[in-house]
């Protein structure tokens, strides 16, 4: 009697041990240890976005490489079951797309993914039906605690920068002609004396440029953003100036800016 109490007591222990350790086990139908997904969009100028996946014991932990904005909020993130289904999900949906994909459209736009699964390459190059699955969709859901606090951290900084830039500046007339490696320095003005070639820098994130021309000025808005490791300034045109041209943006690397002195240069 007392070894078919031990033997029964064995059982129940050994069945409970074997029910915790696959509650527990990571279950991913689309096995990797180091997994990368990069996503590239556009018509005539292409943005690349990048995450990077890797399994580690009994987790799977991510990070978004491109763009990586780590000095203002760092991406590293612990991927939750429900998380980590979707993206099993999601690279069911890549196998399937790589052997066949019928197109929901054509465009002169792309929609390119590029996946690197343990050194296995997969390119998807056509407009599949990605649904629910696709980049944008799996980054919000993995990301999404992140990309809030990284929004918030964003306008802090402009706001700091922000604060640091209003007043007028005076520029050389060169700083329409944008040359790659080129610096370009900016003055602040402080006398009354006005000026013709100036950027005016103001409250929320505004800014005009009066023209060397006379009676001549364009509107922009500004923002600034950590790209890596460099201060970035990017300056968008409300696509009309007082002129009828087209008005293109810039974006600059911000070598140096302080009360009375911005340098400027080609972000490429």
């Amino acid at each position: 009697m007392n070894k078919i109490i031990f033997l029964l007591l064995l059982i129940s222990k050994l069945n409970s041990l074997y029910a915790f350790i696959e509650g527990d086990t990571l279950y991913i139908k689309n096995e990797f240890e180091e997994l990368t997904i990069r996503h590239q969009y556009g018509d005539e100028h292409y943005t690349v976005e990048e995450m990077k996946f890797v399994k580690k014991d009994n987790r799977v932990l991510a990070i978004i490489t491109r763009p990586n904005h780590d000095l203002i909020e760092n991406s590293k993130t612990e991927l939750t079951k429900s998380n980590i289904s979707l993206l099993d999900k999601f690279l069911s949906k890549a196998y399937e797309f790589e052997k066949n994909c019928a197109e929901e459209m054509t465009s002169s736009y792309v929609r390119y993914y590029f996946l690197n699964i343990d050194g296995q390459e997969i390119e998807i190059t056509k407009f599949c039906k990605w649904g629910d699955l696709n980049y944008n969709k799996l980054k919000e859901q993995i990301f999404g605690s992140y990309l809030r606090e990284l929004e918030k951290k964003r306008e802090q900084l402009n706001l700091e920068k922000n604060e640091l830039l209003i007043g007028s500046w005076k520029y050389d007339f060169s700083i329409h002609k944008i040359e790659k490696g080129k610096i370009y320095t900016l003055n602040r003005i402080k006398s009354k004396y006005k000026e013709n070639c100036i950027l005016k820098f103001k409250k929320d994130q505004k800014l005009v440029d009066y023209y060397c021309l006379r009676n001549s000025k364009t509107k922009y808005d500004f923002r600034f953003d950590i790209l890596n490791e460099d201060l970035i300034l990017y300056i968008n045109g409300e696509n009309k100036n007082e002129r009828k041209d087209f008005v293109y943006g810039y974006v600059f690397k911000v070598l140096e800016l302080n009360e009375n002195e911005i340098k400027l240069t080609t972000l490429n």
